[in-house]
């Protein structure tokens, strides 16, 4: 039971980077969903910049704006590989 999934900019993180949201997040579900850790599992989907629009904002953010209980601030979804 409860899956967290995220898309990220592709880039590599260290361990600790990594570590410290998926520490926060299982912590966050646990206490939301009360349920023990072993229920929670939480993946992390590198995208290229440039692949950003058309793999997440149109088909996760657009096509489920319904869903979302935060909506995005911007007005131009265009990322660059710069942007982080």
């Amino acid at each position: 039971m409860p899956h967290v999934s995220s898309n990220t900019f592709s880039r590599t993180f260290t361990e600790a980077e990594k570590a410290a949201p998926v520490t926060s997040s299982i912590h966050r579900v646990t206490r939301m969903f009360g349920t023990d850790r072993g229920a929670v599992s939480i993946a992390g989907d590198p995208v290229e910049p440039s692949r950003w629009t058309n793999t997440v904002h149109q088909p996760e953010i657009e096509a489920n704006a319904h869903l979302l209980e935060k909506q995005p601030n911007h007005s131009e979804p265009l990322p660059t590989e710069g942007t982080r």
